[in-house]
């Protein structure tokens, strides 16, 4: 948990893909939710619970299906789901994204679809929205202004950027958003979608000046490109 200029963030973890969702909260205000894996979300709904902070806005970082397992059930709660357009497709059939799963996952229509720019309050503090596509075309990442914080989604995660084997992600796209996120500053501290936090300087694979067709080669050779672990 980290607390931060009256916010506090926390991060919780669930699902069978190991999905992270993330609470940001204004103690005695509101909270926003990002991603809704399997579980985890309820530990931090109770979480925004204890500190009087009740939760506002669902802000689903992409369309993949274990980071809105449960996003219709908060949604049904009476809280809105914000997320981009681009991954529509995605959010509108979760089930056509794996086979076989043990568990049904209800289709989202966004309340509020985001675009490049967008800014969303949260207690003293303000979200930005940045556009970053490649792992899927609506990937999101959040900058939390002020506090050089960044909630990458799967675009950038502990060793590796995101994960291209799926149908919808683009290496090109992919490797822009990469190289926009490695110009932040180095003190930036990435909470991704999977993994452990870190930060840009921590991760020596990160370089503004990096060859994006360099990194696309890397990738398509399975170099330097986080896995999910099934």
């Amino acid at each position: 948990m980290q607390q931060i200029a009256q916010l506090t963030i926390r991060r919780f973890v669930g699902g069978p893909m190991l999905t992270a969702s993330y609470i940001i909260a204004a103690p005695g205000h509101e909270s926003i939710l990002i991603d809704a894996p399997r579980d985890a979300w309820r530990g931090a709904m109770r979480f925004a619970e204890e500190l009087d902070a009740p939760v506002r806005l669902l802000i689903a970082t992409h369309g993949h299906w274990d980071h809105i397992t449960e996003a219709r059930e908060i949604q049904q709660l009476g809280i809105p789901v914000a997320g981009h357009p681009a991954d529509r497709q995605l959010f509108e059939h979760p089930m056509g994204q794996r086979e076989a799963l043990p568990f049904v996952i209800e289709p989202v229509t966004l309340d509020r679809e985001l675009a490049e720019g967008d800014r969303i309050a949260v207690g003293g503090g303000e979200l930005q929205v940045l556009h970053t596509p490649g792992h899927s075309p609506g990937s999101v990442s959040l900058w939390l202004a002020g506090h050089d914080i960044l909630f990458s989604g799967d675009t950038v995660l502990k060793g590796g950027a995101g994960y291209l084997k799926r149908p919808e992600s683009d290496a090109w796209a992919l490797a822009s958003s990469v190289l926009r996120i490695a110009a932040l500053p180095e003190v930036t501290r990435l909470y991704p979608g999977h993994g452990a936090p870190t930060t840009i300087a921590d991760e020596t694979w990160l370089s503004p000046d990096a060859d994006r067709e360099q990194l696309v080669a890397d990738w398509r050779a399975g170099k330097g490109r986080w896995t999910p672990r099934n």
